[in-house]
């Protein structure tokens, strides 16, 4: 019985919900939407940027560091990502309800992003000794991830 009561309880948000597109993003650290409704979400994919809604088509795309936005009614929210993968299912229930599940690195809201830290960092990274090959990777990835960051906070 308990199961069962903990299972109602889980999904409960999307109960009764049709033709609307069900969001679930998480990383390993939390889930920040659990099959919430939604109206669209817009992700930066490898090959670009793109937006998603209920009755999309099938997709399984990469992303890359930037900014998710997700859409309901005339809310939005804004996400920074790190990367990540974006999966997205037609309804197998009836109810009209699509999946995109976004699992990714990191999810940070942007509004917590601190733009002078992501600027010292990245002074930190560029002064940082260049002697080895690891060293050159490391300052390269790591000044491309903090410059999307900062291109985030603004």
């Amino acid at each position: 019985m308990a199961l069962r009561v903990a299972r109602l309880l889980r999904f409960a948000e999307s109960a009764g919900v049709t033709n609307r597109l069900l969001l679930t993003m998480c990383s390993p650290a939390e889930a920040v939407y659990v099959k919430r409704p939604v109206d669209s979400v817009t992700v930066p994919g490898a090959e670009g940027t793109f937006t998603v809604t209920n009755n999309h088509s099938l997709i399984v795309s990469q992303l890359k560091a930037g900014v998710i936005t997700v859409r309901d009614g005339t809310d939005l929210k804004d996400f920074f990502i790190s990367d990540g993968f974006l999966f997205f299912n037609h309804a197998t229930d009836g109810s009209g309800c699509c999946t995109a599940d976004i699992s990714a690195v990191e999810v940070v809201p942007t509004s917590a992003l601190d733009k002078d830290r992501a600027t010292q960092v990245l002074s930190e990274l560029l002064a940082a000794p260049k002697d080895t090959e690891w060293d050159r990777s490391k300052s390269q990835l790591g000044a491309a991830l903090v410059n999307q960051v900062l291109k985030a906070a603004e």
